[in-house]
């Protein structure tokens, strides 16, 4: 049985109360890699203080979904996430001086649209893991964990490494793929559901249509429940008890 017939992946967004107030998108991202071989959900969270947050936190969903395919088909595990955050910031740099006139990485461009907290899933036939670099949620191993953003609520973000910051991914699980039934991140907008993370992951009709996920998302959002951007990414076995 190929991976992608053990298990599930899906991903959903919302955009939180106060960026509808203020008329502004969200600042999360999300990817869903899926393949016989390898599967992966990225979440990302732009930075709230950057005008433009949503570019960095979205573009690097889409290139770390990339780079994770590319680098876990020929790594170790914990190899292969440094490996991607590396790359990562390679193509960050890049966007960084396209951003500025005189072709360099400049502070100021990087606070106003790179600043962005990622978590990963990859699950692959013989190992399965959780890594990111910021705050979070975390659903691994039976266990659930809120991230600490830090002193002062500012969690570090990928591009602080374009700014002389030494970083490097935090390793949240890894475990055998065959002893894996449910795993499941979400952005810090999450938190004021406490121990919804779990529900939302374990509900057994993600198995049969994955766009589910965002829809009962946008169904708690309408209720008011999210002040901030909420994205959830799950993978689940097929067959796991709900």
């Amino acid at each position: 049985m190929t991976l992608s017939e053990a298990f599930v992946a899906a991903a959903g967004s919302v955009t939180g109360r106060d960026h509808r107030r203020a008329e502004r998108d969200g600042q999360d991202g999300h990817a869903v890699v899926v393949t016989d071989d390898l599967l992966a959900v990225v979440v990302t969270d732009g930075c709230s203080s950057g005008r433009a947050s949503e570019i960095g936190a979205r573009v690097g969903a889409a290139w770390l979904a990339t780079l994770i395919e590319q680098r876990f088909r020929s790594l170790g595990a914990t190899d292969a996430a440094g490996e991607v955050v590396r790359e990562l910031l390679g193509r960050l740099a890049v966007l960084a001086r396209s951003l500025d006139a005189s072709g360099e990485v400049k502070a100021a461009r990087v606070d106003e649209a790179l600043l962005f907290g990622f978590l990963a899933i990859v699950v692959t036939a013989e190992t399965t893991i959780v890594f990111g670099i910021g705050d979070g949620i975390v659903l691994a191993g039976g266990e659930l964990t809120v991230l600490d953003p830090g002193p002062e609520n500012a969690p570090p973000y990928v591009a602080y490494g374009l700014l002389g910051a030494r970083l490097e991914p935090r390793i949240h699980f890894v475990g055998p793929t065959a002893k894996v039934d449910l795993v499941a991140v979400a952005t810090d907008g999450l938190i004021p559901l406490g121990g919804a993370l779990a529900e939302l992951a374990a509900d057994a009709r993600y198995a049969r249509n994955p766009s589910l996920l965002r829809k009962r998302l946008v169904v708690l959002s309408d209720r008011g429940t999210f002040s901030d951007d909420a994205t959830v990414a799950v993978i689940r076995r097929r067959s796991a008890p709900s």
